[in-house]
């Protein structure tokens, strides 16, 4: 028998109000469906109002197909009979519906988001906030369907097989990976770096993707956004190249630049927190967020004293995944991970420090990742790791406003360089303060 209390009159209110909000949204996209599309519908708004709108499955029927299933398990109780009899007569009616409505160019997602009402509700009654959860994931697929259509053209079959492969590898791969180390340090097991190098490709992948679907010609404040997401060096190669053959460019590029690295020490911060936990996370936090700080601070300078938003010409990224890169990239970082690990084991923390800004000229991420593991795995001290990163990056930075400087001139590189060792400095000082 089922209690009338205040917690089912919520859960019963929380059935319909899912079912409203992905019943409101199909209701308004079969409105604008009607009138010609989104901008005829804004249009015409006023003087069709009283118009009857185009047959479809409304916020009304979606949330009582949602209370319905609400209702079927309440019914039942532990039996499933009743649940599974609602989701069949249900399943009946929205495909009666669908083909007595159907057209040639009609789709099927109306229909389907209505059969997953009435589960939704099934599943109210067992978890709640799963519920929402993916009421909300349906709810934005449906809103995707103009965003789709506009990035989809954008992007290419090499792109599109990349992102295969990256999921192939999470699903496939990485749960086949042995999980023991091989090594006498204990640092180097194949299932760990394998999720390093999965973690890396996963990100790179998602900056690249925004930099294929945003377009090719964008200002200095996304371009340091996005790419800073892929390679924060290709950004400067690329920005100091075009400041020093459009000298109305050097604002902008030092401005892209920054914020590159700005997106690279959230980047660190990030990679350093999944790779070495929440100890090595804190101690990390006021060294990467002042270095972001003054960064900020330095673009917002550069744009206030006239350096305005222009665009720049397409950043030359490739598909940041391929199975022989990540391969390769893997083998990279197996050998910072043995090196760092050797050097601390021969020569003390000194010994890693070095190794921290030998790597950090090339690249950041995998010392990072592999001092966060080393804190995990072999009880490295937090402060010797944040320690270990910032020579990194101090390295890496170095690196970039010396290809500033070559790249993009003395007029470009002085200012630059100025304004990335102020951020470098900050950091240190804000590293030494904890310390």
């Amino acid at each position: 028998m089922i209690s009338l209390d205040l917690s089912t009159m919520k859960e019963a209110a929380m059935a319909v109000a899912l079912g409203l909000m992905m019943g409101l949204e199909r209701e308004r996209s079969g409105f604008e469906r009607s009138q010609g599309g989104p901008e005829a519908a804004h249009q015409r708004r006023e003087s069709d109002r009283a118009e009857p709108m185009h047959a479809s499955l409304g916020a009304r029927t979606f949330a009582l197909l949602t209370l319905l299933g609400w209702i079927s398990v309440k019914v039942g109780g532990e039996s499933l009979a009743i649940p599974i009899a609602v989701t069949a007569l249900a399943a009946l009616m929205i495909s009666l519906y669908y083909f007595q409505t159907s057209s040639a160019d009609r789709g099927l997602t109306t229909e389907i988001a209505a059969l997953c009402a009435p589960l939704l509700g099934m599943l109210l009654t067992r978890n709640p906030l799963l519920a929402v959860a993916v009421a909300v994931i349906v709810t934005l697929l449906l809103l995707s369907k103009p965003w789709i259509r506009a990035w989809i053209p954008k992007l290419h079959r090499e792109d599109l097989t990349a992102a295969m492969q990256l999921l192939l590898v999470f699903a496939i791969l990485l749960p086949l990976l042995p999980a023991r180390t091989l090594d006498p340090w204990g640092v180097l097991s194949p299932l760990k770096v394998g999720w390093m190098v999965a973690l890396i490709a996963a990100v790179d992948f998602l900056g690249y993707a925004l930099n294929r679907v945003l377009g090719s010609r964008r200002g200095a404040v996304m371009t340091g956004v996005v790419g800073g997401l892929v390679s924060s060096t290709m950004v400067t190669i690329n920005m100091s190249r075009q400041a020093r053959e459009d000298l109305g460019l050097r604002g902008p590029g030092q401005i892209a630049v920054m914020l590159a690295c700005a997106v690279m020490s959230l980047r660190v911060a990030i990679l350093a927190g999944i790779a070495g936990g929440p100890a090595l996370a804190r101690p990390l936090l006021l060294p990467m967020a002042v270095m972001v700080f003054v960064l900020l601070g330095a673009s917002g300078w550069i744009y206030r004293t006239g350096a305005k938003e222009v665009g720049g010409d397409e950043l030359p990224l490739k598909n940041p995944f391929h199975l022989t890169r990540s391969a390769v990239w893997g083998l990279a970082l197996a050998a910072v991970l043995l090196a760092s690990a050797a050097a601390r084991a021969w020569f003390g923390d000194r010994g890693l420090l070095v190794a921290a800004g030998l790597s950090g000229l090339a690249d950041v991420d995998a010392i990072t990742l592999a001092v966060g593991s080393q804190v995990r795995s072999v009880g490295l001290s937090a402060t010797t790791a944040v320690l270990a990163i910032i020579v990194a990056i101090s390295a890496n930075t170095l690196v970039k406003a010396g290809l500033g400087w070559v790249y993009g001139g003395p007029a470009f590189g002085r200012r630059l360089a100025g304004m990335l060792g102020a951020s470098l400095v900050a950091a240190l000082f804000a590293a030494w303060v904890q310390v």
